[in-house]
């Protein structure tokens, strides 16, 4: 056994405690008294405590204990003048003492325990790991936010990294701030490996051109994807990080077959903004070298002052387009148009596990691959679960890089909602005042999950921001994406929606929210988003900064909360790919490929080509059953009422919808409103109108109480006169039907759509919408949607009209088609 006796001098007192084998809890809690005698300080009083009970014993027991003792300690730092007068009466006993560094919190809590330099710094004194702790929980709780065990757990990790609470403190406050704190890890760079030099690529004189204007040497994935045959024709599925040269892999492949004279290139992408932003690229870099470039988005044939300009014509040899776009032209049986096709390029190929596109994208593949199987294909993404599988199901040979071009830091803030502004001014200021050795300056880019907080937070910020999102006209889009690549914009702010692929040149990342929509975001989604910070033509390293609140959910039906889901993202691994669809998507794709084939084998092909498992022989069947195909023999065609389905992406339900309302005589407006719903809209003034009326007035017009609170019209009177009228006139025009279960009748979306066709067949643009909307009735929305909403009008009156010649409904069809002509203007 060992014993210590422990002296902690006060001012009028010295504290005992009797430690056994070195434990923090004493044996024995006392209290002595000195006196001065002639002979020097001797013990006038021993109390010992004792469950809150005093207990007096003899003075000499001091000295009796301290004789026992293997060792006797001082408190550094007690009331001096006791101090030496302990030291005093040791020494006439001939008994001596260590002045020792103890934790001032364990005392208090009547325990003992050692510090030394490296214990944990708190306000000038050092104190154990045990007590740091318990005050920084004691200081999480006074936040009064409840704080998940996995955000807990990162306080602790930082506390014990830093060594420092007064630190870890900080983080909880934006004006204390500390990047060294709030760093969660690094992903490092990896050292530049041997590259392929550009004068030695197998490439035409004129493109080898331009690649020697941009570089001597290709980048490590190029590097990869030419040892690999890019340009021996091998089909690639490559996966590498953001911002380490993906693009130009399938741009050098599919230019150079345009030069040989193989046939032309497509580069498929999932958004319009990303298509735009390629066809503009393209069209500068290859009209150089004599390629013209091309773009299709869909089947859109609305006519605008900003579209008119781009080409769209199918004799380019470079063609940019959606997925969509290309596979309109599949659908229709227009594929010849296309011409010899020499080089397909997939890019953002891991939608292929997207709900509600995944199997269109998986379609389109299957159908080029038929229509072209001489062609070259590369498929490109930052973020694919499981590389290989997918490499195997797609017939091609997988390029994986791993490394980061540049290093990004990644880094953890729990923060409340009201402070994200703060601190997002701070850090996106700071960032913009640094200047890479590329000589560029730092730019962020700050993701949240809605359209409206992209506007609520970029005016919010006490600089130039601009707010960024597929709601925005082209033209604007095009605006913010120049004055940002120009260095003029310190910051954007865009949804989570736009995250794969339009580029910006960040070297910041901000997640303002880790959601998109009111799902959290998934592992593969942030890990493309944390993957535009930081680009080797321009930065040094990149920056990605997650502000986390706790106990913040976006809905009811969330179980984790946002500084959970933080450090669940900051953990997670790539979870392994997932290519699945429902029966009636898969009967979708089937009758979409059954438009490019007239034989049953073909077909059978194609749905090998999937790569999601497509049963083959439930879809057939199914196909026939509902009369959308025909089958003789080995000979397929499809129905008038199937062609109509396939080429307008109709589902087998939907195309039998069309068909009743057609044949009951239902007017093609009517028709349409009720299958295109207009939900971008949102109550301008909702704030307002919630305090006035001391409700929570929800921001979507069609969303939740709403559309009950403008209907009942209580105490609409405590608003002002404009948000009075405004309201007045939106009741007026949209909630007057005779319907029982009126506002929830699904009339009011109706008649908005129709009011918005009707303005749009007056001759308005879908910027002249938006502003009526909003002096009418206060309702903001965003030219984008309306004009995505009218594409898909129109889209739906041709499949109207012909649906309506196909069932003898002349009178229908003429009308549809009327109405149609006067929405592309």
């Amino acid at each position: 056994m060992v014993l210590w006796t422990f002296f902690r001098p006060e001012k009028n007192k010295l504290g005992l405690m009797l430690l056994k084998d070195k434990k923090k809890n004493p044996v024995v809690f006392g209290e002595v008294t000195l006196n001065d005698t002639p002979t020097g300080p001797r013990p006038l009083r021993f109390r010992v405590i004792r469950d809150g009970k005093d207990d007096l014993r003899r003075p000499e027991e001091v000295i009796e204990l301290c004789r026992r003792s293997d060792r006797i300690l001082i408190s550094k730092g007690g009331n001096l003048k006791n101090q030496n007068k302990l030291v005093e009466m040791l020494a006439a006993f001939h008994l001596e003492a260590d002045i020792v560094d103890v934790c001032r919190f364990c005392l208090l809590k009547k325990q003992f325990n050692f510090v030394n330099p490296k214990s944990i710094s708190y306000h000038g004194e050092r104190v154990c790991k045990e007590c740091a702790e318990e005050e920084l929980l004691r200081a999480l709780r006074n936040t009064h936010c409840h704080y998940s065990e996995d955000a807990v757990q990162r306080m602790l990790e930082i506390l014990a990294k830093t060594r420092d609470l007064d630190r870890t403190l900080g983080m909880l406050d934006p004006e204390e701030l500390e990047s060294d704190v709030t760093k969660y890890d690094v992903i490092q760079a990896k050292p530049e490996e041997k590259l392929v030099k550009t004068a030695t690529l197998p490439v035409s004189k004129k493109l080898k051109g331009l690649l020697l204007k941009k570089s001597r040497t290709l980048l490590p994935v190029q590097s990869l994807a030419v040892e690999h045959g890019l340009f021996a024709g091998k089909n690639l599925l490559v996966t590498s990080a953001t911002a380490t040269g993906k693009t130009l892999i399938g741009e050098m492949a599919g230019v150079e077959n345009c030069l040989k004279k193989k046939g032309k290139m497509l580069y498929l992408v999932p958004l319009v903004a990303l298509a735009n932003q390629k066809y503009d690229q393209f069209g500068k870099r290859y009209g150089k070298i004599g390629l013209q470039t091309s773009i299709r988005i869909g089947s859109t044939k609305i006519k605008t002052r900003k579209t008119q300009s781009m080409r769209k014509s199918l004799d380019s040899e470079i063609i940019v387009a959606t997925y969509e776009g290309i596979d309109y032209l599949l659908r229709v049986g227009e594929s010849d148009l296309l011409g010899q096709i020499g080089t397909v390029v997939i890019d953002e190929v891991h939608m292929l596990e997207d709900a509600d596109r995944g199997h269109r994208l998986d379609g389109v593949i299957s159908r080029l691959k038929y229509v072209a199987p001489t062609a070259q294909f590369i498929y490109l993404s930052a973020t694919v679960g499981s590389p290989v599988k997918l490499a195997q199901k797609l017939d091609a040979t997988l390029v994986e890089y791993e490394h980061r071009p540049v290093p990004i830091e990644r880094h953890l803030i729990f923060s409340s909602q009201e402070k994200k502004l703060k601190i997002m001014a701070r850090l996106i200021k700071e960032e913009y005042g640094k200047v890479s050795s590329k000589k560029h300056r730092g730019q962020t880019i700050v993701f949240t999950n809605s359209r409206r907080n992209c506007h609520r937070i970029a005016e919010g910020l006490p600089m130039q921001a601009g707010a960024y999102h597929a709601g925005l006209s082209l033209e604007k889009r095009r605006i913010i994406e120049k004055q940002f690549v120009s260095g003029k914009l310190p910051v954007v702010v865009t949804t989570a929606a736009l995250a794969a692929g339009v580029d910006f040149p960040a070297s910041q990342v901000i997640f303002e929210s880790l959601a998109m929509g009111i799902d959290w975001i998934t592992q593969q989604e942030f890990l493309q988003m944390l993957g535009r910070a930081g680009r080797p033509d321009f930065h040094d390293r990149g920056i990605v900064v997650l502000l986390a609140s706790p106990e913040k959910s976006y809905s009811s039906e969330q179980a984790m909360t946002e500084d959970e889901v933080a450090v669940k993202l900051l953990k997670g691994q790539m979870e392994e790919m997932h290519v699945a669809y429902g029966e009636e998507e898969q009967t979708e794709e089937m009758l979409a490929c059954a438009a490019v084939t007239s034989d049953l084998n073909d077909l059978r092909y194609m749905a090998k080509k999937f790569v999601a498992d497509i049963d083959f022989n439930v879809a057939v069947p199914k196909l026939q059953k509902k009369k959308l195909i025909v089958k003789k023999g080995q000979n397929i065609s499809l129905t008038r009422l199937g062609s109509i389905a396939a080429r307008h992406f109709l589902s087998p339900a939907k195309a039998f919808l069309i068909k009743d309302a057609v044949t009951s005589d239902m007017e093609p407006l009517n028709i349409v409103s009720n299958l295109e719903f207009f939900d971008a809209a949102y109550f301008k003034f909702a704030p307002q109108i919630s305090s006035a009326l001391k409700i929570n007035m929800p921001s979507r017009v069609f969303q939740g109480a709403a559309l009950d609170i403008v209907f009942e019209a209580e105490n609409l009177s405590a608003l002002n006169e404009t948000i009075q009228e405004q309201l007045y006139a939106f009741a007026s025009d949209f909630l007057t039907c005779k319907c029982k279960e009126n506002p929830f009748c699904g009339c009011a979306e109706k008649k908005f759509g129709e009011r918005i066709i009707k303005w749009r067949v007056e001759g308005l643009e879908p910027e002249d919408i938006v502003r009526r909307l909003d002096s009418s009735y206060g309702i903001s929305t965003y030219a984008g949607d309306v004009y995505g909403y009218l594409d898909n009008v129109i889209r739906s009156l041709d499949a109207i009209e012909m649906m309506a010649r196909a069932f003898s409904k002349r009178k229908t069809a003429s009308r549809a088609k009327q109405l149609k002509k006067s929405i592309e203007g």
